[in-house]
């Protein structure tokens, strides 16, 4: 597992997902408004997966990255 909060590894996935180098992410930020549309967000929710080694419902559809951030904790928590 990498080094860093939960925040900071979800918010380099979203950016390597999508190349939001420039856009600035808060757990505010809506992933449409920042350009995700629904298939950049299933391939980083499977990033995510990976990254944390859990297993996210395939029906989650995080819309902010709050959201984001919460679900993958709440899944490790669990863990």
């Amino acid at each position: 597992m990498a080094e860093g909060n939960t925040f900071d590894r979800i918010v380099a996935i979203l950016r390597e997902q999508d190349g939001l180098e420039g856009v600035e992410l808060t757990p505010e930020t809506r992933l449409a408004d920042v350009g995700l549309d629904s298939l950049a967000t299933v391939e980083a929710v499977m990033a995510c997966e990976d990254e944390f080694d859990i297993e996210i419902d395939a029906e989650s559809n995080p819309q902010t990255v709050g959201e984001f951030i919460t679900l993958v904790d709440g899944l490790l928590v669990e863990k």
